[in-house]
């Protein structure tokens, strides 16, 4: 192991232990983590600084401006009561609905950052709408948003698929094919099982109160004049057409951070906020966070620390005719590497290893590969698993505890109902 890599993950373990202890806001303990890589070498001073020009977090930024001009409107008020109304008063209907909203969205989009984007506004006003907290909905928002991404055959999954099969003609492999229905029969039972868990169980541990300052300008936090008639209609027309474009932009290109940014700008030109309103918007803390994350994934990776341990692994499995065993190995170490790396980066690196793994057994990799994937997709405990945890965290009012605290059984259930179902239904002998 080099220099790097043990200065690279010495680094790590220090940021994570600085996030569980909380003695340091999350924000200096994540631009902290970024300056050390970067004075250590780990990065260079580029690579650290475009964090904060990712389009993710642009994403992130932007949309919370888009999401507290909706705010400032009568709408949400309005909306509000009428799904009072269509519940029967029921908190549970209403955000049963947004939860099933979340799973339909999030598998025509190519993104669960940009889901729960667009659903978190609505769902926010509901639970204050009904006197619950945001902290109670937030996290099991996101998590439909996560784990239950690419499960029906639709246009991620065809992507993902024709990815996938690439990687299996470029190794050779001429007898196994995926197909989009493939991945909705490894993956649609535990979606199934999210939904519910997010619902109830989800729903139950979830922190009655924010554990830190909610990042979300609240209208009802913050009685505000009435806006004129033109900025009140623009705010709803902005925040509904920021989403609409968002949902196409597969067919007409525009990418999601250049809408979410002019929604952003539109809500300020047309009055909906003030200058200072926007700037009080922003997610600073959240955004500083992300853009530290992304760091120590980039330094994670360039130091290849993902390619020592697929090494690694590969040579552990060598031998074995457990199918449990091979599987189970690549869904759990994704798993736990893409809470701290990205997921396309821990996937781009484990499912060619898991293909030239099983070619060397003799075994069928339909099923690694699909567990390699489904593990990188299984990240929901830490800020660096996905663009949409520190989005959720500014929602929800997390800390890192709060986090595990929600997230550690259903990530165990997922480790295990994803092996057995999967390599049951794909044995690798």
């Amino acid at each position: 192991m080099s220099y790097q890599i043990i200065i690279c993950i010495t680094i790590f373990i220090l940021s994570m232990g600085s996030y569980v202890v909380n003695k340091l806001p999350m924000s200096v303990t994540a631009l902290t983590t970024m300056m050390l890589l970067v004075f250590t070498g780990c990065i260079e001073g580029g690579e650290a600084l475009s964090g904060f020009a990712n389009t993710n977090n642009i994403v992130i930024v932007s949309m919370f401006v888009v999401a507290a001009g909706l705010n400032r409107t009568r709408f949400i008020d309005k909306m509000s009561e009428k799904i009072i109304q269509i519940s029967g008063g029921s908190f549970k209907k209403s955000f049963m609905g947004y939860l099933i909203l979340a799973f339909i969205l999030t598998n025509f989009l190519n993104s669960p950052l940009t889901v729960f984007a667009i659903v978190f506004p609505m769902c926010f006003a509901m639970s204050e709408a009904f006197g619950i907290s945001p902290s109670k909905t937030m996290y099991p928002l996101v998590l439909v948003c996560i784990v239950c991404y690419t499960v029906l055959p639709l246009s991620s999954v065809i992507t993902q698929c024709d990815m996938f099969n690439g990687y299996l003609e470029a190794y050779g492999v001429k007898d196994y094919t995926l197909t989009p229905m493939d991945f909705t029969y490894a993956r649609l039972p535990l979606a199934i099982f999210t939904l519910i868990w997010a619902f109830t169980y989800g729903l139950k541990i979830a922190p009655e109160k924010p554990v830190i300052p909610i990042e979300v300008v609240s209208k009802k936090k913050e009685e505000k004049k009435p806006l004129n008639p033109f900025s009140e209609t623009m705010g709803v027309v902005i925040f509904f057409g920021t989403i609409i474009l968002m949902i196409t932009s597969n067919f007409h290109g525009i990418p999601t951070w250049q809408i979410s940014t002019a929604g952003a700008i539109l809500t300020v030109l047309c009055g909906v906020l003030t200058e200072k309103e926007a700037i009080k918007a922003l997610p600073l803390s959240m955004s500083f966070i992300y853009v530290g994350s992304l760091a120590m994934a980039t330094a994670l990776t360039n130091t290849g620390a993902g390619d020592i341990i697929g090494s690694w692994l590969s040579n552990v499995l060598m031998g074995t005719q457990n199918g449990y065993l091979i599987g189970g190995a690549f869904f759990i170490v994704t798993f736990i590497i893409t809470q701290f790396m990205l997921n396309k980066a821990v996937y781009a690196i484990f499912i060619p290893i898991a293909i030239l793994t099983c070619q060397a057994l003799g075994a069928n990799p339909l099923g690694p590969v699909l567990l390699a994937f489904s593990g990188s997709m299984s990240a929901i405990m830490t800020p660096m698993a996905t663009p949409a945890i520190p989005m959720a965290m500014g929602a929800g009012g997390y800390d890192q505890k709060s986090l595990l605290k929600q997230g550690w059984l259903l990530s165990i259930i997922l480790n295990i109902g994803y092996i057995a179902w999967v390599m049951t239904i794909y044995p690798a002998f």
